[in-house]
């Protein structure tokens, strides 16, 4: 089952998820690249709208119910709303071995991506491995300093001996993108763990879209595809 969470509140971008992005919503590009996978049985939306409901189910998804208000707030849990979109599946009767949380603030993921990081966390050999998108980051982001409160001194916050910062021995950074989250649906607890797969993903398929400069990049790319 994949899961996309919409909610109605955006403060970066006012109504992100409705706005139309190359020819149509921007949460229809994330519905259509779920629904068009071999291994996406349900693509249920999320959301406290009823407008952004409409929209997803024009376009082929299922909106069991609107979200609870408490489940729509700026400091709301990701974890419990996959956990209540979970159990409103099964209250219904479906079941899912596995569950992909998809945000539609991410349009250039595709399909592809869908089936290739689900194909992925299947050949995984351990019961609670989960999987995240990433991109790619500098390796100078390990460099990354802290300044202490009281002293006012920098120091690393990664730990690293900055008396002698070799770029060559630094280890490889990669940034969680928002494109994708996978997980088994059993006893579903998180998507970060010690046994958290990488899915890479180039920098163009990895826009997230916070604001309206995100917004046009999309659409720009998007439009020429």
């Amino acid at each position: 089952m994949a899961i996309v969470p919409a909610r109605s509140g955006s403060k970066g971008l006012p109504n992100k998820n409705v706005l139309y992005c190359a020819g149509k919503p921007l949460i229809a590009w994330t519905i259509d690249a779920a629904s068009k996978s071999k291994y996406v049985d349900c693509v249920l939306v999320s959301t406290d709208s009823e407008s952004i409901a409409n929209i997803a189910r024009r376009y082929g998804a299922w909106v069991p119910s609107l979200r609870d208000a408490h489940l729509a707030k700026d400091d709301s849990s990701v974890i419990d709303v996959v956990k209540n979109a979970i159990s409103e599946a099964e209250s219904h009767g479906k079941s899912f071995e596995y569950i992909a949380l998809l945000q539609p603030t991410s349009p250039l993921r595709n399909t592809e991506h869908i089936d290739r990081a689900f194909e992925k966390l299947v050949r995984s050999s351990t019961a609670d491995d989960t999987l995240v998108s990433v991109k790619r980051m500098d390796d100078k982001l390990n460099w990354v300093m802290g300044r202490d409160k009281e002293s006012g001194y920098l120091y690393s916050l990664n730990g690293l001996d900055m008396t002698n910062p070799r770029r060559q021995e630094l280890p490889t950074c990669y940034l969680p993108n928002g494109a994708i989250y996978m997980a088994r649906s059993e006893s579903f607890s998180g998507f970060y763990n010690t046994h958290t797969l990488p899915f890479i993903m180039d920098g163009e398929s990895s826009i997230d879209i916070d604001y309206l400069e995100d917004f046009e990049r999309a659409t720009d790319i998007l439009s020429k595809k």
